[in-house]
């Protein structure tokens, strides 16, 4: 009894002192066509970009997936991410984010049918490799400010049956490839209460913080709570911080310099990675402001050095506490075996004590 309680001493030392580091995936988005094509360069800049997000300490690169069915690229980034040892999520949007059709007309047949055309190639490659995790499909989700219609008549299109009974569909078609399927919302959804769907594996999320120079934790929370009711997973599809944004955008993600930025990304993964199995920063480049952590010349902005730094101690610590955790499992098989041989020797002490008293 006294060596099985000093046993389990030993082993509650061993959890409550060294198992409480993040397992948490920390992707980064990424733009194949956005961050490198479209700027006249090619996949050798890609390529280079990919290394980056590695030797900055990300697990993965979540690929948005513009153009580069067009451009041959899906089975480039498959094979490359794999020998890089980065995960892959899709973030796929039927209407490219409103740049190739009008969101506001989804789901009409050629929308449907061009997006299901790319994701099946999508779909179809990434089913050959076990280090995709998903691909998300994305709430087609027409906001006012630049489709045109009110608010009323958004949430109108996005609670009809014609709209979600298409997602589920979409969501059907991918999956049947042997892919995992999630559906993400950028809207919040005290303000876009986009109906869950059913065959959906998970969701993600795009909680951005909507006060400056501020994580704004309650909201991200907040914005989970809603899609938890499903059941199912809840990931970090996208957050970041920007110091600038176009003028017709909302006010989320707002900082007020490149210091607080790089601060607040480390306040935000030590937060986020310790609730979420899944979370990713939005962007390795500027894009819609900026977010970027990686100036154009592919040197590390401050905010980038942050994240890296944050990163890489995360794989120390948790390297650290694998060492600690064996050593002190050594310790334990050795104080069992010093305890049981102690035992032993009692027990033929009183043996051999007892024939000399005969």
């Amino acid at each position: 009894m006294l060596v099985t309680l000093f046993v389990l001493y030993q082993l509650n030392f061993v959890c409550s002192g060294f198992c409480f580091s993040s397992n948490a995936l920390v992707f980064l988005a990424y733009s194949p066509y956005w961050f490198q094509y479209y700027r006249g360069n090619n996949w050798t800049d890609v390529a280079r970009d990919l290394e980056l997000i590695k030797m900055m300490g990300f697990d993965g690169v979540r690929i948005h997936y513009e153009y580069v069915v067009e451009y041959g690229l899906v089975e480039r980034l498959l094979n490359y991410t794999r020998y890089l040892g980065l995960k892959v999520i899709w973030a796929t949007h039927a209407t490219y984010w409103n740049n190739k059709y009008p969101t506001k007309d989804f789901p009409n047949a050629t929308i449907v049918e061009n997006y299901k055309a790319e994701l099946s190639q999508i779909a179809n490659a990434s089913s050959r490799y076990s280090h995709v995790l998903y691909v998300s499909v994305f709430y087609p989700i027409p906001f006012a400010e630049v489709s045109g219609i009110t608010h009323e008549e958004c949430l109108q299109h996005i609670n009809s049956t014609e709209f979600n009974a298409a997602l589920e569909n979409i969501v059907a078609f991918v999956k049947s490839f042997g892919i995992k399927c999630a559906v993400e919302s950028e809207g919040i959804p005290k303000d876009f209460p986009v109906k869950l769907i059913e065959n959906a594996d998970a969701y993600f999320i795009q909680p951005y913080s909507t006060i400056k120079d501020n994580i704004d934790a309650q909201h991200i929370l907040d914005y989970a709570a809603y899609f938890e009711k499903s059941g199912k997973e809840v990931y970090i599809g996208e957050y970041g911080f920007r110091t600038w944004k176009p003028a017709h955008h909302w006010d989320f993600g707002m900082v007020s310099c490149e210091g607080a930025k790089a601060g607040l990304i480390q306040q935000f993964f030590d937060f986020a990675s310790s609730r979420f199995e899944i979370i990713t920063y939005f962007a390795m480049y500027d894009g819609d402001g900026g977010w970027g952590l990686v100036n154009n010349d592919g040197t590390l902005r401050l905010s980038g050095w942050s994240a890296s730094q944050w990163l890489h101690n995360r794989e120390i610590e948790n390297s650290t506490n694998q060492l600690l955790t064996g050593i002190t499992i050594g310790i334990v098989v050795e104080a069992v075996a010093i305890a049981a041989l102690t035992v032993v020797i009692v027990l033929n002490y009183r043996k051999i004590k007892k024939l000399q008293i005969r």
